[in-house]
Parts: C-alpha cells; sequence; structure tokens
C-alpha cells in the first residue's frame, strides 16, 4: 500500500503519523519538540526515506496563501507545492492547523466529545475554537468546507477582555486577542499579577492545589473565553455548535467553573440573539491529535 505521511506543525510541537492510500486510520503518532529540529526539510526528506512515503499532507499554524504558510509563532515557512517536487511526491497538501481540526469532525465519535452545554442544532455552521501557543479558530459550513481564521491576531476585544483578569488598564504586552485568551495568555498574565514566571501548565497544576492567583487568573481566561466564543457564535450563526479543542484546554475544562462560563457566554443577550445563544451546543473536543485524523480525512476526500 501507498504510504502516507501526516504532520502537523503547532507552535511548540511537531506532530507526526502514517497511514495508508484508502484508510481512516491514524499510526505510528509521534510528537518532537520544534526547538530540537535544526532543518525542517532534512527532517522531513529523513521521514519520506525512512517510511518510504508516497505522498504527504501538512497542518501548520499560520493562515494560508497560494499554498505557503508563514508560520504565525516560528521563523517557518512551508511551501506545498515546492515540497512535491523537491521530494518527488505523488500527492502534497497543506492545510492551517484549524482547517485540519475541522475536517476532524467527520468521523469523530460521540464518546470523543464532551458537552460543556447542550443544544438544539438549527443549521450546519459549526465553529472551532483552540487556545493553545496563539489561539486558532475555523467555521465548517453547509457543504463541509473548512475556512480557517486568524481571530487569535485581531485586537478588538483584548481591552475589554483584560478587565476579567482584573486588570484595569491596557499593558503593551497584551495587544492581540492571543495575547488574553491562550495558553500562553495564562502564563504571561500570571506573571504581570504575581511576578512569578511559570507555564500555562503549571499555573493549572497551582489552581489544583488551591492557588488563589491561579484561580483568579483561570476565572478570568474562562470568563474571556466564553464572551469571545459567543461573539464568533453570533458572527458565523454556528448553529451546529462550538467545538473546543486542544491539549491544554482538556486540562482547563476539568476543572473550570462551566457554570460561570455558560453564563458569561449567555452574557446580556436578549430576545432572538439570546434565543439562537441557547440552541447553540458547546462541547470539548478529546480525541487525541485531531489535527492528523483531519489531515487525513482532507487526504480522503480529495484523492476521490
Amino acid at each position: 500500500m501507498n504510504k502516507i505521511l501526516l504532520l502537523d506543525l503547532g507552535g511548540t510541537n511537531l506532530r507526526y503519523a502514517l497511514s495508508e492510500e484508502g484508510s481512516a486510520e491514524v499510526m505510528d503518532t509521534k510528537k518532537i519538540a520544534l526547538d530540537t529540529i535544526s532543518n525542517f526539510d532534512d527532517f522531513i526528506e529523513d521521514l519520506i526515506n525512512k517510511f518510504n512515503i508516497h505522498s504527504m499532507i501538512i497542518s501548520a499554524a499560520g493562515p494560508k496563501v497560494n499554498g505557503v504558510i508563514s508560520m504565525t509563532n516560528r521563523d517557518l515557512v512551508i511551501d506545498e507545492k515546492a515540497l512535491k517536487v523537491k521530494f518527488n511526491l505523488h500527492k502534497c497538501f497543506l492545510l492551517n492547523d484549524w482547517e485540519s481540526i475541522g475536517y476532524s469532525l467527520s468521523n469523530i465519535q460521540d464518546v470523543e466529545i464532551e458537552l460543556i452545554k447542550k443544544g438544539n442544532p438549527f443549521n450546519s455552521n459549526t465553529f472551532f475554537i483552540g487556545p493553545g501557543t496563539g489561539l486558532g479558530a475555523a467555521l465548517k459550513v453547509q457543504n463541509g468546507q473548512v475556512i480557517p481564521t486568524e481571530i487569535g491576531n485581531t485586537t478588538g476585544l483584548t481591552g475589554s477582555l483584560l478587565n476579567n483578569y482584573l486588570i484595569d488598564d491596557s499593558p503593551s504586552k497584551f495587544v492581540t486577542l492571543e495575547d488574553v485568551v491562550s495558553g500562553s495568555a495564562i502564563s504571561s498574565i500570571y506573571e504581570y499579577k504575581t511576578g512569578n514566571s511559570i507555564t500555562s501548565e503549571g499555573v493549572v497544576k497551582l489552581l489544583k492545589e488551591g492557588d488563589k492567583d491561579a484561580e483568579s487568573v483561570i476565572a478570568g481566561f474562562t470568563k474571556s473565553l466564553a464572551e469571545v466564543i459567543s461573539d464568533m457564535a453570533l458572527t458565523f450563526i454556528a448553529g451546529n455548535g462550538v467545538y473546543i479543542a486542544g491539549g491544554l484546554m482538556r486540562t482547563i475544562v476539568e476543572f473550570m467553573n462551566k457554570d460561570l462560563f455558560i453564563e458569561h457566554f449567555i452574557g446580556s443577550k436578549k430576545g432572538i440573539h439570546l434565543e439562537l445563544l441557547e440552541k447553540m451546543p458547546i462541547g470539548m473536543i478529546n480525541r487525541e491529535h485531531a489535527c492528523l485524523q483531519g489531515n487525513l480525512n482532507f487526504y480522503n476526500l480529495n484523492i476521490k
């Protein structure tokens, strides 16, 4: 069987896996810190030669323009046509990482989704969002197409969301939306409030241990994420629901105050807008390696 190489490049880690032509199964998943890879093309070439790769599909954090992604949080440019030619591949596809998460939903099982809020879907629009190193989001529409966004790099909501963290001024380090709603934001806001530099995972650990500052930061994050999702859900009329993804979020959802989240998701909406939000389900995608599965689903859709 012809082998397919699946890769996902986030802000911190690279994940890769294998599959075969005609298969829906992702196999042999590996995770590698991007900082340990000195040359991306050499790394890819080694994998292609080692596994005798026929085709490849890559998802990466950054906007895709004319088949090229310049990664948002890395000094790395990925060109799908250049890679196809360089490595003599049969097929080479490049996706924004949130495109791939959108495509992963096509074969997801109910047991892989934890509902935060029940709903009553009323159209086919599905919104995906995930605070990780940055803030990624995408919209899946009626025909199954997934449309990635760059909402994490917008600036309109940042000032108002700082209030959720009990920050009254607007420090220059908090400019974009992902500066206040992401894993990196949890870390930087905790440091801003306490003077202690710690990872987002460390803040969640402190939350479990009863740390009041961690509790305040995670509460601010919960409110802010809910308000962003509410605005995006109305912007895109996400009648099929909103789905949150990412390893960090799987941990946070376990401990966050879901009543507080729903309260800020609904906010002060009234009338038809309140009715729309009440109908929209919100779920946490608990599938491991959703991007890699989405890459494979996209590949299978595009070789028929």
